[in-house]
């Protein structure tokens, strides 16, 4: 799923869509509503404690706002940003709807987290990509959400979540098997904290391109 969690957010909040917004704060965070129905939101730069970034809108992602990362730090680096507090009963909800979708239509599925799963598509073969899109539409549809797909030969060093990740936010990226090699050994060097081949794997990649 696409920034999964701030995305939900902006379910609530319409009105932020396009907004550098961060999820990560408390009840002092909680939108306020105000007599001519409007909201009023907390910004970053008012924010004193040690909370954490669980997540962040891809607008906020432009600042080097991440997950994982220091609230006081992401402030130094978006002090105009949105604050938003996290709502996990919500992403529990949405996490259900989005894996039921998908189930309904592909039901080998592993799950790896609230807002990622791998789907067997085997069976469909040449026409797998065709299904990665009715699975697309049909997240959709159940959500209001957009994911990202990647289709490879395997869930060979999670590839699929890679292509999701780097290269096709909110589209369907499909890898043959050379370019699993190509993608691996470019991404060893690539700043992406999830994908590290190391020196043997490098070796047998460039194995497999024959150089």
């Amino acid at each position: 799923m696409d920034a999964f969690f701030a995305s939900v957010e902006l379910l609530k909040y319409p009105e932020l869509r396009g907004e550098a917004v961060v999820i990560g704060g408390g009840r002092l965070q909680q939108p306020v509503l105000q007599e001519d129905g409007t909201r009023q939101f907390a910004r970053m730069r008012d924010y004193v404690g040690r909370g954490v970034v669980t997540t962040s809108t891809y607008a906020a992602r432009v600042f080097g706002v991440f997950s994982a990362m220091g609230i006081m730090k992401a402030a130094k680096l978006a002090p105009d940003s949105i604050l938003l507090p996290a709502d996990f009963e919500a992403y529990r909800e949405y996490s259900a709807r989005f894996k039921q979708a998908v189930a309904q239509l592909c039901p080998i599925i592993q799950n790896v987290g609230i807002d990622e799963i791998y789907v067997d598509l085997t069976e469909y073969g040449e026409q797998a990509p065709a299904m990665a899109a009715r699975l697309k539409a049909a997240v959709s549809e159940a959500t209001g959400l957009s994911c990202s797909i990647g289709l490879a030969p395997n869930k060979l060093l999670a590839l699929s979540r890679v292509s999701c990740q780097q290269y096709s936010l909110q589209g369907i990226r499909r890898f043959l098997h050379v370019q699993v090699a190509h993608v691996a050994i470019s991404m060893n060097t690539a700043p992406c904290p999830d994908f590290r081949l190391g020196s043997e794997g490098s070796s047998r990649f460039q194995f497999l391109l024959g150089s």
